[in-house]
């Protein structure tokens, strides 16, 4: 079988929290060799269940950077390294003498990435950053309130899409290397993540509508019985199908509602008789009804119900191991498939610094040396 997409491509990874650490992951989910660099006390995460879906895949060291001898092991990592990431507060990487001018003239090769809250320069650079402060700065909160009392995603949009960012600017400057012979530094930040992921909503002229209201053929409908389902009625064909679906075809031929605009405009004439309408019989009445129509709908559920999903485990998506803190493990499977280059699973996230040994051994250290760094507390994880 043909190697994965990144096989051989080896990356430090002293990012932690959430978008540096899946940026870090989805090249891990590629192929690519990805190390860990901990600190003795390890991601400020690892507390978080989460912390297994940012971190799978990847090998960790635990390190005290502070140190000589712990900057020296990142040196050697990043020589032999082809991607460095890291997503400390601007400035510091430079302190903790992992900065990119340093490294970068011990591997001119090496493609060194960046993330930041608001940027390396100008204003708030100062400032620490989480998804929610930039969910809250960047508008997600008000679109996501619909006019009303603003809303908060627990699913960190902010930090997934800054992570996928990342990792397509890690990928370009890869390519870049195969054509110039030399690595660069690239930035992103939770600042222009969060803009890059409303690229359809900060679009801004004279006489654009007001969309931030409820849209009757778009939203959340609560059935008879009670459960909830979403309707995705998007555009005029559609339309047309549900007015057929829910025995309204006269409304398919109102002027009011000839248009997703006019519909939006119109919504409190149109609201109430589809709410009524679905009131009329239980949700699997309607997903059933609505389906033969063709028509995008779909039930409410949890995320452990959408791991049981027909779907889901068709392509593969729910991976299982055992892991030596939690035990039965299930976690996200492959989100990409490559005809020629399929990608293999890359194994659990690690516990913290549990292949310091390994990787010290890799890079030339004996068993006496890394016996004389742990008693010296520059190395942390197993013995």
């Amino acid at each position: 079988m043909a190697a994965p997409p990144l096989e051989g491509i080896r990356v430090v990874d002293l990012t932690s929290y959430i978008a540096g650490s899946y940026a870090a992951m989805q090249l891990a989910d590629m192929g690519a060799d990805v190390v860990k660099v901990e600190s003795l006390e390890g991601d400020s995460f690892r507390e978080l269940p989460g912390f297994f879906g940012w971190n799978r895949g990847k090998r960790s060291i635990a390190l005290n950077l502070k140190t000589a001898e712990g900057r020296a092991i990142v040196e050697t990592l990043a020589t032999r390294g082809d991607v460095f990431m890291e997503n400390m507060r601007p400035g510091v990487a430079d302190r903790l003498g992992v900065g990119h001018r340093h490294l970068s003239s011990l591997n001119p090769r090496l493609v060194y990435c960046s993330v930041t809250a608001f940027g390396s320069t100008g204003p708030g650079t100062e400032r620490p950053g989480f998804d929610p402060i930039f969910q809250a700065l960047g508008g997600l909160m008000t679109l996501q309130g619909f006019g009303g009392p603003p809303q908060y995603l627990r699913t960190a949009p902010t930090d997934y899409y800054t992570a996928a960012v990342a990792t397509q600017g890690i990928l370009a400057a890869l390519f870049a290397r195969e054509r110039t012979g030399r690595g660069q530094r690239l930035e992103t930040s939770l600042l222009r993540g969060v803009m890059a992921l409303q690229s359809g909503v900060a679009v801004d002229y004279p006489s654009k509508p007001t969309l931030i209201r409820d849209n009757p053929t778009y939203r959340l409908y609560q059935a008879g019985d009670g459960a909830w389902f979403f309707l995705a009625v998007g555009n005029q064909a559609f339309w047309t199908k549900l007015c057929t679906a829910l025995d309204m075809e006269d409304l398919a031929a109102d002027p009011r509602f000839a248009s997703w605009l006019l519909r939006l405009q119109n919504n409190q004439a149109l609201l109430p008789l589809i709410e009524e309408t679905f009131k009329s019989a239980p949700r699997a009445h309607w997903l059933e009804r609505l389906a033969k129509y063709d028509i995008p709908v779909a039930p409410v559920q949890t995320v452990a119900e959408f791991m049981e999903h027909p779907a889901v485990r068709h392509h593969d998506l729910v991976h299982e191991y055992e892991h030596p803190e939690v035990g039965r493990l299930r976690m996200m499977g492959q989100p990409l498939v490559f005809d020629d280059t399929p990608t293999r699973d890359p194994g659990p996230p690690p516990t913290l610094g549990q292949h310091t040994g390994e990787i010290l051994t890799e890079l030339g250290y004996s068993d006496a040396a890394i016996a004389d760094l742990r008693r010296r507390h520059v190395l942390g994880g197993p013995a």
